[in-house]
C-alpha cells in the first residue's frame, strides 16, 4: 500500500471516528487526498514537496455552493492535518480523555 493510499484509508478512518458522513478519494494534483462530506463540504490534502518550505501540508476546503476555496492551511504534521480537517468540517474537538492507573491500596 502507498504513502498516499495509507493517508487516504487513515483519513477515512478519521471521518469514521468523528461520526462525519463522507467520502475519501484520490485528488486531482497535487492533492493526494479528497473529502466529500454529505452536507457538500470538500476538503483537499496536498503534500508539500517542496524542501525548503517549514510545513509539509496544506489543507483547503470549500463549502457547498462556494466560487473561491477558503485561506489555505499549511500544517507541519498529520496532528496539524487532522485539526485543519476538523476545523473545516465542523467537528466539535470533544472532551479531552485522562487515563491514569488506578489509585494505590494503602
Amino acid at each position: 500500500m502507498s504513502p498516499d493510499s495509507r493517508l487516504r484509508a487513515f483519513l477515512a478512518d478519521s471521518l469514521d471516528l468523528w461520526q462525519v458522513e463522507g467520502k475519501v478519494a484520490a485528488g486531482v494534483a497535487p492533492a493526494v487526498a479528497e473529502i466529500r462530506a454529505s452536507d457538500g463540504m470538500v476538503v483537499s490534502v496536498e503534500r508539500i514537496r517542496e524542501e525548503t518550505m517549514p510545513f509539509r501540508w496544506t489543507v483547503r476546503a470549500r463549502r457547498p455552493g462556494g466560487t473561491h476555496e477558503e485561506r489555505a492551511r499549511p500544517c507541519g504534521s498529520l496532528v496539524g492535518v487532522l485539526s485543519a480537517i476538523r476545523a473545516a468540517l465542523g467537528v466539535d474537538r470533544g472532551s479531552p480523555m485522562r487515563i491514569a492507573p488506578p489509585p494505590l491500596d494503602e
